[in-house]
């Protein structure tokens, strides 16, 4: 899975044209590890201009994934969250920082993943102006893993017509590196609990967690 996300918000974006103001938002760390109770990501503005920006926070349903294919939930749709992120508004000054809390709500027996959404509120136009002024905001949507007290990796595989089902049978993400599928490149990914992933391969090799492993389902 990408760690973190750049989000472009606003109309012609090809182009940036007279009267364009631009909001340059970042984060960091752009990955975050939630243990022992909490963690704290900043929030930077890298622009000129003063900037309010909100906060908001997603589990994703489907970790592992690229990212422009995960399902993701508000934190206020979810019956029973474990994780909160404080404040939901922030007034940064030009290139200023300010932190957003991260804290446990319930601990958890597997890893959880969320992504944090800092984006620049939208404005129709600045005060002062004769003219109406776009606002192009590029903000972020990082990556946040809430991980149990107790951290194992493990995992399995079973075949079934495509080929490999693997799935994670620890408490926190495998990461498979180097992997070849019949015998040609394929990306790197990460399985995560409660996210099997069928591979459309007969072999499939590489390494989890730096150890060498192949696996071969059919003829």
């Amino acid at each position: 899975m990408c760690a973190v996300r750049r989000v472009l918000l606003g109309i012609g974006l090809p182009a940036l044209p007279w009267g364009t103001a631009l909001a340059l938002i970042d984060i960091s760390p752009k990955v975050s590890e939630v243990k022992d109770g909490q963690a704290v990501v900043q929030v930077i503005n890298t622009g000129d201009t003063p900037e309010f920006v909100n906060i908001t926070l997603y589990l994703v349903t489907n970790p592992g994934v690229p990212s422009d294919e995960e399902q993701t939930i508000p934190l206020g749709l979810v019956k029973q969250p474990s994780l909160y992120a404080t404040p939901f508004k922030l007034s940064l000054g030009p290139r200023q920082q300010k932190q957003v809390q991260l804290k446990v709500l319930r601990e958890i027996e597997q890893e959880k993943v969320y992504r944090l959404a800092v984006i620049p509120q939208q404005k129709a136009n600045i005060s002062g102006t004769k003219n109406n002024v776009m606002l192009v905001g590029l903000g972020y949507m990082g990556l946040v893993r809430q991980l149990p007290l107790i951290q194992t990796v493990a995992w399995h595989h079973r075949c079934e017509a495509r080929g490999p089902v693997l799935e994670a049978t620890g408490t926190v993400r495998a990461a498979f590196t180097e992997l070849k599928r019949n015998g040609r490149d394929m990306g790197d990914f990460n399985l995560y609990p409660g996210a099997p992933r069928v591979v459309d391969a007969q072999v499939l090799s590489g390494k989890v967690e730096g150890k060498p492993f192949s696996v071969k389902c059919g003829d």
